[in-house]
């Protein structure tokens, strides 16, 4: 594509705006929480499972990493201007996922019973359903959804280095 030809730009931003439909998570979410969660069925039965309880078998890198794969969804869901009340939900499934998965072995057991990115995906559409809740956002709103991703980011950073830190202490 020539960036001289302002038609071929202009079809490339009707595309990806038709990708980030505004009315449903996009699909990179929707793909990473399959991903995540229900790669693979077990036989015999209806469950499924996916990268992330594999990924909590790593010690601590493994849970960090699907922590930031799971963060994907949080900013869709801003994108997609989900009410605080949805966010702190939101929020409160990926703490509990992130801190259980942090316990080595048994982690990846529990990670994979509770399911924070099928849930998380699950309330951001059943709120598109209720258009109701989505509203525009205020200046108020973007300040307690900055909180949220920076209160996200800090658990990432900071829980290992605490760990690391008392490990190498006590040790």
């Amino acid at each position: 594509m020539s960036t001289d030809d302002p038609g071929a730009l202009e079809a490339a931003r009707r595309q990806a705006e038709k990708a980030l439909e505004p009315d449903r998570p996009a699909k990179a979410t929707r793909m990473l929480t399959y991903l995540l969660e229900d790669l693979v069925p077990i036989p015999g039965t209806k469950y499924r499972v996916g990268i992330d309880p594999l990924l909590s078998l790593i010690p601590w890198a493994g849970t960090a990493t699907g922590a930031i794969f799971g963060t994907a969804l949080m900013f869709d869901a801003v994108r997609l201007k989900m009410p605080l009340s949805v966010l702190a939900r939101m929020f409160l499934n990926w703490i509990i996922d992130w801190l259980v998965g942090l316990i080595p072995y048994a982690g990846a057991l529990l990670d994979f019973a509770w399911r924070s990115n099928n849930k998380n995906l699950k309330l951001l559409n059943r709120t598109i359903a209720d258009r109701g809740q989505v509203r525009d956002a205020s200046v108020g709103y973007w300040i307690a959804v900055a909180g949220i991703i920076v209160a996200m980011f800090a658990l990432i950073l900071l829980v290992p280095i605490v760990l690391i830190t008392l490990l190498v202490t006590r040790g």
